[in-house]
């Protein structure tokens, strides 16, 4: 089947679903596999949380990663099957809300929506530092990883103003950076064996005289902060030619390659380390990858590689904020906010939401301005989408127990779906325990809340728009206002 007609199916498609054609539907596997690979970005993730995984939990902390991937890999099976059945923009909002009820998709999509929107801001906050470097400022001041936040976050928004083909570019080179940073570092650290392999298995008496289960549980945020983002390949379904087929299959392959790079960079560093001890001193090694790096492949090199780091935090930002327009862009498109009309603007030139565009920038441009306070931006990034991904696997228990099944002409999980459900919510739940309990006993008790009280800020700024915006009257009168269970049964 030529790409024209399966163009012509999938607008078919769309149009049972509720909504007619305008985003630019251009996007392949490879293209799809991007965005969902470099927003999840195991070069980001690892680059920026190394130094507290090794602090955490000592080497150790190398066995979170696959015990995070299993537990996200069951989310994604979930995921796989909805991204068949609703290949639809803004996919969690969609899912939401036809797996249970609008109301119920309008608060999943709050939720996730705005942690996207700080996701982009402690993406381009944590790149900050790496760019400082390979522009050779040493020691930057706070208001100098402000300035270069600001500039990220304005690179990105021009790439994904520019429409979805050149944004397809930029996730071409984001792949490329994700797997040279990844495997190919990796590869040549591998030849500096400072450290035995049973290395992995070391805690470097991080315990103490102590339980190292406790640290074991705060060392797996390290992974809890890394392997998401894979859904953001169904929040542009709509710019997929075949949908149904390949966003599932973009999903699972993005956090499998991601699982598998990620294991890979953090065996080859944790060999490759000359003194590990010195590598976890924080006061004298305040930043382990570029001590490894400068003592194994020199100054050069490492300044070099530094350009491979910075090109992985700007393509992962431009993935997360073309996701977080998405997901505005469903809002508008279905009136669910102020300004619908406005904010569901499509370019005719570009056929981007640029609009919804537009208001994700500023949201994160206003976030970069408080950047200082990144520990409480990424942690309620984390926990919000932990969230959202348990409120979906609950819809999808809800709606499966009223009768949901899947189109049979696409993945499904079949009999199969209630046990990786169970092990998705128990997974997630658990994690999100984990992300949100106080850490610091000592300190004072609003920073040991601080994921906690954030979570419900937003959660009671959702409900005051909410009802402020009449969304309510809204649903009442819509035809989304009834489940839609019922309506792709096989």
């Amino acid at each position: 089947m030529n790409d024209q007609t399966q163009i012509a199916q999938d607008q078919a498609h769309l149009a049972q679903l509720g909504y007619q054609q305008e985003l630019r539907r251009t996007l392949k596997f490879f293209a799809n596999f991007g965005v969902a690979f470099t927003y999840l970005s195991p070069v980001v993730g690892f680059y920026s949380l190394f130094a507290f995984g090794l602090d955490s939990g000592g080497p150790r902390f190398f066995w979170t990663i696959p015990i995070v991937v299993f537990g996200q890999l069951m989310v994604v099976l979930i995921f796989s099957e909805l991204a068949n059945a609703f290949p639809l923009a803004g996919a969690l909002y969609q899912w939401a809300k036809r797996l249970v009820n609008p109301s119920y998709g309008w608060f999943v999509g709050w939720i996730y929506g705005w942690a996207l929107l700080v996701t982009i801001t402690a993406v381009d906050f944590g790149g900050a530092p790496y760019v400082a470097s390979a522009l050779g400022i040493s020691s930057p001041s706070q208001s100098t990883l402000i300035v270069l936040t600001l500039v990220l976050v304005l690179i990105q928004t021009i790439i994904n103003f520019v429409g979805v083909n050149r944004l397809r570019v930029l996730l071409n080179v984001g792949v490329a950076m994700e797997m040279l940073g990844t495997l190919g570092i990796g590869t040549v650290l591998l030849f500096f064996g400072h450290q035995p392999i049973s290395i992995v298995n070391r805690t470097m008496g991080v315990q103490g005289h102590g339980s190292y289960t406790p640290l074991f549980l705060i060392a797996l945020l390290f992974s809890a902060f890394i392997f998401y983002g894979f859904e953001s390949a169904a929040d542009v379904s709509e710019e997929v030619i075949n949908p149904r087929r390949h966003v599932p299959r973009a999903m699972i392959t993005a956090l499998l390659v991601g699982g598998f790079t990620t294991l890979y960079a953090v065996f080859a560093f944790l060999h490759a380390t000359p003194n590990m001890l010195l590598a976890m001193n924080a006061t004298k090694t305040p930043n382990p990858i570029t001590y490894i790096l400068g003592a194994d492949l020199g100054p050069v090199v490492s300044q070099i590689f530094l350009w491979v780091v910075v090109l992985a935090f700007v393509s992962c930002g431009a993935a997360v904020q073309a996701a977080a327009t998405r997901v505005f862009y469903s809002y508008a498109r279905d009136g669910m906010i102020f300004g619908h009309q406005w904010l569901r603007h499509v370019s005719p030139r570009f056929q981007t939401p640029t609009n919804a565009l537009l208001v994700s920038a500023v949201v994160a441009l206003i976030f970069s301005l408080s950047a200082r306070f990144e520990s409480i931006l990424t942690s309620f990034a984390v926990v919000g989408i932990y969230l959202a991904f348990q409120l979906i696997v609950l819809g999808w228990i809800i709606a499966r127990l009223k009768g949901f099944r899947v189109p049979a002409d696409g993945f499904r999980l079949g009999a199969l779906g209630p046990v990786v459900a169970a092990l998705a919510l128990i997974y997630g739940v658990t994690m999100i325990v984990n992300l949100a309990r106080p850490l610091t006993p000592s300190a004072p008790w609003y920073l040991n809340y601080e994921v906690i009280l954030a979570t419900l800020a937003i959660l009671v700024l959702g409900a005051i728009v909410y009802f402020a915006a009449g969304i309510p009257k809204k649903l009442t009168s819509s035809h989304d206002a009834m489940p839609f269970t019922q309506q792709h049964d096989a």
